[in-house]
């Protein structure tokens, strides 16, 4: 079993070998979408072998061995890990330079398009203070994406089903606004429900192989995004750094060792996290206000957990967005609207100019605002999802009129 999974990579390359025997003729750019079409399916085989791979933890944590002189040892000053490791012949050290020295800094802009969607912009710099360029950049829990297809259960073994992943992987590509120097992918089957992530990587030269440089200390990169259904929340945007991967020089440590369980933690939380308004949460069909603003209480309820939300504060808010879910529930929109412009005054009293939809910085106007009870970009997330659920019910009302006069 530990054999078997040592060697996945290895048997998934062979299965995708064996899978794809058909000859074609490829363009670089189409060869470029086929490797992205063999990542996406070692990702499918290795999301369908989680069940494998968590027994397989199981037992290495119930067999592990602390062989004499193995330890992972971090540089307080480098901030890599030296990596001292038995072979089964003798001790032997490697290095493993981390994807986190980096410091970016992510800005929001989210606004409504003249289709009602909700458009996503995301602006991404790597401060002066950085040793390493961005690479990558993951979204993570991202409710939908608009013109985007689910590719995790599709197959690639004959020409038809090459052809028509080929197609739904592009389609996914250009569902995304992606600047030059970057490849964009939507990522599917992650997550135990209809959730996604959303990846940007440096792309690769197509004439040298080579990935582009990334987002360079000190440099800045604007309109990563998307357009969704989804209203906005706040959610994690981790970052990587160009690093080396993690190598060694002979053998690496035996199957059975107890550091191998600290090298997969080091390299499973090895990003740099920032907060994004990122569209979370569905906003029910047929349109229904207090459903939706039920949606809103519970995810601003996992707000004071992640610091954004002063919890006295999230209480008071909480209450007078109970309160309209109430009226709207028994007809009430006028106490509806009432409650939801109370909340939103009491928002603008924290923050200025919220409403300020494709603004995603603070200005000295916006630094006169007490901040102390709510994060900035959580309150204009909050803000802007309260005026959608304003104008929502405003064009119900104006539609169940028309059908009236009718």
């Amino acid at each position: 079993m530990l054999l078997a999974a040592a060697t996945l990579a290895q048997h998934v390359n062979w299965i995708w070998a064996q899978t794809v025997t058909i000859t074609f003729t490829l363009c670089p750019v189409e060869l470029a979408w086929r490797n992205q079409i063999k990542e996406s399916f070692i990702m499918k085989m290795n999301i369908k072998s989680g069940l494998a791979i968590i027994a397989l933890a199981l037992w290495i944590s119930c067999n592990a061995h602390a062989y004499p002189g193995e330890s992972v040892e971090l540089n307080p000053v480098t901030g890599d890990y030296a990596i001292n490791y038995w072979n089964g012949i003798g001790l032997e050290q490697t290095l493993f330079v981390p994807a986190t020295k980096i410091v970016p800094t992510v800005k929001s802009r989210f606004y409504l398009d003249a289709a009602n969607k909700i458009v996503y912009r995301y602006s991404v710099s790597n401060s002066h203070q950085s040793k390493q360029s961005i690479v990558q950049h993951i979204f993570e829990s991202v409710n939908s994406v608009d013109g985007t297809r689910d590719d995790s259960r599709m197959g690639i073994s004959t020409p038809d089903e090459y052809a028509t992943s080929m197609a739904v992987l592009r389609a996914n590509h250009a569902a995304l606004t992606t600047p030059a120097g970057w490849d964009g992918g939507v990522v599917f089957g992650y997550y135990d429900d209809e959730r996604v992530r959303v990846a940007w990587d440096t792309a690769v030269d197509h004439v040298t192989d080579k990935s582009m440089d990334g987002i360079k200390p000190g440099n800045k990169v604007n309109d990563f995004g998307f357009t969704s259904t989804a209203l906005a929340g706040i959610s994690v945007v981790e970052f990587m750094g160009n690093h080396p991967p993690r190598a060694y020089p002979v053998e690496g440590p035996l199957e059975d060792s107890a550091i191998i369980q600290q090298l997969n933690d080091i390299e499973a939380n090895d990003f740099v996290p920032r907060n994004a308004a990122v569209p979370t949460i569905a906003v029910p069909v047929p349109f229904d206000a207090a459903v939706l603003l039920d949606r809103i209480r519970t995810h601003v309820a996992t707000w004071p957990g992640k610091q954004l939300l002063d919890p006295t504060f999230a209480a008071q808010l909480d209450r007078y967005m109970a309160a309209a879910a109430e009226a709207y529930r028994l007809n009430s929109t006028k106490a509806g609207r009432e409650n939801i412009m109370t909340v939103r005054k009491l928002l603008g009293k924290e923050h200025h100019n919220l409403d300020h939809d494709e603004d995603d910085d603070d200005t000295e106007e916006h630094k006169t605002a007490t901040r102390l009870t709510i994060d900035r970009l959580a309150a204009r997330v909050l803000d802007f999802d309260l005026r959608y659920v304003l104008k929502r019910i405003e064009h119900e009302h104006e539609d169940g009129d028309r059908r009236k006069e009718r």
